[in-house]
């Protein structure tokens, strides 16, 4: 079972979208259809190459995504909530879309933060593979994410994402499974994406 999952995601991958300029290598879900990732995502793992999320990584615990249409046809809306230093936190905001369905595009001026996102895999009503690169005064980063519909995911799902996390080059030590410790109810809205 698990070879066949990693045999569809390597074929996803190979005939997948190609992406232009700097970013070639990087194939998006094909035949992309954002309408039909919207509604709620559950965080289930993350691979990541920045060294804050590594040194802190027992500190999270899983939070949800929740997708929709943005305020201009070319947008998505995002709302994460997450428990953060003891308090539920709920946050808001938009990323662009680009000319290539399933790449989408944020920039935060009061953090100078540029942020490309590409949905990789999905089937829409289970699970979803997002990579974010990343950059900002601290550098570059490349970040992995495993959502799925529901708090649980198959395990051949989990491993297939972890192995695909560690041929980015994100360390094994890097990549971690999100404890989950219910939902939280969020007290206080913030206006910074986070996906």
């Amino acid at each position: 079972m698990l070879w066949g999952l990693l045999s569809l995601l390597l074929f996803a991958m190979a005939s997948g979208t190609p992406i232009g300029g700097q970013d070639e290598d990087i194939q998006v879900q094909e035949n992309f259809e954002a309408e039909q990732m919207y509604g709620k995502w559950y965080d289930i793992a993350i691979g990541t190459t920045c060294k804050w999320m590594k040194n802190y990584k027992e500190k999270f615990s899983m939070g949800t995504l929740v997708l929709g249409p943005g305020p201009s046809t070319d947008q998505i809306s995002t709302a994460s909530t997450r428990m953060r230093q003891g308090d539920c936190t709920h946050v808001t905001g938009e990323y662009q879309k680009t000319s290539t369905p399933g790449k989408y595009t944020y920039y935060n001026p009061k953090w100078d933060v540029s942020i490309q996102s590409y949905v990789l895999h999905t089937n829409y009503d289970e699970y979803a593979v997002i990579l974010m690169k990343k950059k900002s005064s601290f550098g570059p980063t490349t970040t992995l994410k495993l959502y799925g519909r529901s708090p649980e995911l198959r395990e051949d799902l989990i491993e297939a994402f972890q192995q695909q996390a560690l041929e980015l080059g994100i360390p094994a030590d890097s990549i971690f499974i999100l404890a989950n410790r219910g939902e939280c109810i969020p007290q206080v809205t913030a206006a910074a994406p986070e996906v």
